[in-house]
């Protein structure tokens, strides 16, 4: 399986696996696709040699997909599927079903070189920097790009002063590709799993201050368990990853949760509920006071919450119900790193999680003001595609992201 090409390179016979899938027989299959039955029946049987297995049962009754062939029908559907909405609005009334893809004349002609080009283009906005890149001449992007148009119906790129611009049709043909190339990519990893190796790549994007020691230990224990696994972890703030989350760029975000998403693409699961505190250095003055009202804290310097998050609903609910103005913002910061440098050398204040915090103050380096703080509890969750069809490697992160909330839910109400 080592020598198996990448399944993004066999798209024609992935369709015509989709369609014998659907249908139960080359026959039917090379009608829904405009082929002959003989074309079908070698595609069918290429892709069985270079995956190792059968991916039919042959009967008098027709072709039934193996679970190997069930596995890769799914996934390869979804894909087309991702590609067929994008001319879907010029296809009114095409069908719905496993088949209606086929209507598109970007899902039933798309091939690796045009998702090679498209998605270097977007990159690189120039046709002389994507041939270098793909080791092709310019000519042939030019070409590909013009095959790519006409079977989306519409313009891709505007060109710019800057060079190449993606059109609003090209930002959808965009994301269609890179959900079709992820259903792929996890594709071959459901495949590696059904011989018992759970491997692949997941990505996913955190929001600060709210993760803490949730993320760190989930991924720690899928990792010794699963050593061939890659994880990479990165963050931005809520909008960023959000539009990196529909462009399949990341698989989840985990992080402190809004209370409503910003559309029915995606989907969101409350783990546990969290609260906040003012934190101080440890040596701060208001620190080493055995009471304090919210009164006391009316001159302090803030480090506030950045706009439009839930840190910063929780702040202006907890001074609102104090009775104390809100500071001006003169300090906001988005790095949980840079908040508590600037906490551990000034007498600045800032609202956070203690247990995003816990190591530093069991340390004796920042200390939780005993400062009432009413506010609604902060979500503490993951955001993924409504869609999104976990792999075995995503499985197992989900399940231990669950477990590790239920243990901290239950610390949280023993202490």
């Amino acid at each position: 399986m080592s020598n198996v090409p990448p399944l993004l390179n066999q798209l024609k016979p992935l369709r015509a696996l989709c369609a014998v899938a659907a249908t139960g027989s080359t026959v039917a299959a090379a009608s829904a696709l405009h082929l002959s039955q003989s074309s079908v029946v070698r595609a069918i049987q290429a892709l069985e040699a270079d995956l190792g297995g059968l991916l039919f049962e042959r009967s008098g009754r027709g072709m039934a997909p193996t679970p190997l062939g069930q596995v890769l029908a799914l996934r390869a559907a979804r894909g087309l599927a991702h590609l067929a909405q994008v001319d879907a609005p010029a296809r009114r009334g095409h069908s719905p079903d496993a088949l209606g893809w086929t209507g598109s004349r970007l899902a039933a002609g798309v091939g690796a070189r045009h998702l090679a080009v498209l998605l270097s283009l977007a990159q690189t906005g120039t046709e002389t920097a994507s041939a270098q890149a793909l080791d092709i001449s310019q000519p042939a992007v030019h070409q590909t790009l013009a095959q790519l148009e006409h079977m989306a119906g519409a313009p891709l790129f505007v060109r710019a002063r800057k060079g190449l611009r993606l059109t609003e049709a090209g930002e959808a043909t965009l994301q269609a590709f890179k959900l079709a190339r992820a259903e792929l990519q996890q594709a071959g990893d459901e495949l590696a799993a059904r011989r018992g190796v759970v491997q692949g790549r997941l990505v996913i994007g955190t929001l600060p201050f709210s993760t803490g020691h949730l993320l760190s230990l989930a991924v720690d224990r899928v990792l010794q368990n699963h050593p061939g696994l890659v994880i990479t972890i990165v963050d931005g703030t809520y909008d960023a990853l959000l539009h990196q989350l529909r462009q399949a760029d990341i698989d989840l975000i985990v992080g402190a949760l809004r209370p409503a998403l910003p559309g029915a693409d995606l989907q969101q699961e409350t783990l546990f509920l969290d609260r906040l505190a003012v934190v101080a250095r440890a040596a701060h003055p208001l620190a080493q006071r055995p009471r304090l009202g919210w009164k006391d804290l009316r001159e302090a310097a803030w480090i506030m919450p950045m706009p439009n998050t839930p840190a910063q609903v929780a702040f202006e609910q907890a001074l609102k119900v104090a009775g104390v103005p809100i500071p001006a913002d003169a300090l906001r910061v988005n790095s949980a790193l840079m908040m508590q440098a600037l906490l551990a050398r000034s007498d600045r204040l800032a609202l956070m999680s203690p247990r995003h915090l816990q190591d530093e103050i069991r340390a004796g380096l920042l200390a939780e003001l005993p400062v009432p703080v009413r506010h609604e509890p902060r979500m503490i969750g993951l955001v993924r595609r409504a869609a999104y069809l976990p792999t075995p490697a995503a499985q197992a992160l989900l399940d231990a992201l669950r477990r590790v909330a239920r243990q901290i839910a239950g610390d949280t109400a023993a202490s």
